[in-house]
């Protein structure tokens, strides 16, 4: 792909798809030599392709560190403003600072207004101004591809708008009399955050001034630049978009809010609630489990965590211990690479004891964590463990989620209680359990990462010793498994 005799050694990739570019960004992870910059819905890994990649924790590695840079969206509706702010305030900064010698643009338009499945609104004006703006750079060696879109009017217009760019001809010109989002200053504060370190151009705070300008319903203005003979197109174009807005995209965004509504309900319930969260693997290190609520990556981890929608920390943490058996299983994690991870059997013993840390969190939270710890997204216009499963789980001792069953941890086990406060913990199903210890399964010990994760629980939490802590990650991975 590169280039050296032509003067081509850095090239930057914009992918304004309204889906993330997961497999460009795989391409490049570990490649300096490609700035790879994706804008998309992802609300927080439930929008399509429902993962957590496109997070803006998602930065690279190794060599290629800090040259993967992801703008999550957590809503639909984003507009112009939004689009161009993230463009002013990360785009352009960091690309002053690759310099690159090509721009290649993932030319999706399906975050156009009028798309029926983007749900976003951004004009053939704001594409035309954001493309405009890279054409500073690179002296202007710009490739466009074609890319997604669900309504024909949408990508011709979209795609005439920066045609007429690239052929440096009139262009259609407009304003928006709109703000950004709230939720669009917190991602671009999050991502300039997590990657200052490696563009120090955005280490600059945005001023209070500006990112309290926020929220205002989406106007638009637009006009003709051309010659005579264009403004009936024009027109056209204005009357088209609007038609557009209002017999397909409306109707989405109805259904979108709808589903909206239904998530903030459960979840406003839920975070009325509080169970504790019993952790005996890697989550037993407050670190390590705050990525769950926080977001973020601990030290070992290969993988960061897309975090919880109520990231307020754990309300108290207490320690006990309880009869249950604690091993290791499995070839490798997502999370920590090669190596067994921890698993609870769901039956008890008086012959065994697992030490556990207890987070005191709410319901709300512990369905996320569940989320996290289980599948990449579900749909979260419903809880995966509401209060009915809460009172069926403490009538029976264990069940097992039907909607995180492609996860290993869908077993949740109820342990009693403390300060009349439900215990809950996940594991695997009993029927795992045959599996493993026939070899269906593999036992497998931890690698020196996670274990050393769980010693700095154990040892932090005043549990054990250092010593006494690798003994008992040994016992638990060399021991049998009897019941």
């Amino acid at each position: 792909m590169m280039q050296p005799e032509l003067g081509i050694k850095r090239i930057l990739i914009v992918d304004w798809d309204v889906h993330h570019g997961n497999g460009t960004q795989k391409m490049f992870w570990k490649d300096p030599r490609v700035l790879f910059f994706s804008v998309h819905r992802h609300e927080f890994g439930s929008f399509y392709p429902a993962n957590d990649d496109g997070f803006y924790t998602m930065i690279g590695e190794g060599p290629g560190v800090g040259y993967n840079i992801n703008i999550p969206w957590e809503n639909g509706r984003c507009g112009d403003a939004d689009y161009l702010a993230v463009w002013d305030h990360i785009l352009i900064p960091v690309a002053k600072e690759f310099d690159p010698d090509l721009i290649i643009v993932s030319a999706g338009f399906d975050a156009a207004v009028g798309d029926p499945l983007g749900g976003c609104w951004v004009t053939p004006y704001g594409y035309s101004v954001m493309l405009k703006k890279l054409m500073d750079f690179a002296q202007g060696k710009i490739v466009l591809s074609l890319e997604g879109g669900y309504n024909l009017g949408s990508i011709a217009n979209s795609f005439l708008a920066c045609m007429e760019v690239l052929l440096e001809g009139n262009y259609i010109s407009g304003s928006s009399e709109a703000y950004p989002f709230e939720s669009t200053w917190r991602v671009i504060q999050a991502v300039q955050e997590k990657l200052s370190s490696y563009w120090p151009t955005l280490s600059d705070e945005l001023p209070l001034k500006l990112t309290c300008q926020k929220g205002q319903p989406l106007q638009m203005a637009i006009s003709s630049s051309g010659s005579q003979g264009e403004d009936e197109a024009q027109k056209t174009l204005s009357e088209d978009l609007v038609a557009t807005v209002q017999e397909v995209t409306e109707p989405l965004l109805k259904l979108k809010l709808e589903e909206k509504h239904a998530t903030l309900a459960w979840r406003s319930e839920l975070s009325k609630i509080d169970i504790w969260y019993a952790t005996f693997g890697s989550n037993m290190w407050k670190s390590r489990f705050l990525c769950y609520i926080e977001g973020g990556q601990a030290e070992g981890m290969r993988k960061p965590c897309s975090g919880s929608m109520d990231r307020n920390p754990p309300k108290e943490i207490i320690w006990k211990t309880f009869p249950h058996r604690l091993f290791f299983g499995q070839e490798s994690s997502r999370a920590w690479g090669p190596g067994g991870v921890a698993f609870l059997h769901p039956k008890s013993s008086v012959d065994e004891k697992t030490y556990m840390c207890l987070y005191r969190i709410t319901l709300e939270q512990f369905n996320d964590v569940l989320r996290q710890e289980n599948v990449s997204s579900y749909e979260t216009n419903s809880p995966a463990f509401d209060l009915a499963v809460l009172n069926s789980v403490k009538n029976q001792g264990s069940i097992s989620l039907e909607v995180l069953k492609r996860g290993w941890y869908h077993n949740v086990i109820y342990l009693g209680e403390e300060h009349d406060i439900p215990i809950l913990t996940m594991t695997c199903p009993l029927s795992d359990i045959e599996s493993f210890k026939s070899g269906k399964l593999s036992l497998r010990a931890p690698c020196k990462e996670y274990a050393h994760t769980l010693v700095k629980g154990l040892v932090d939490g005043g549990q054990l010793s250092e010593e006494e802590a690798i003994a008992y990650i040994q016992e638990a991975s060399t021991k049998p498994i009897l019941l």
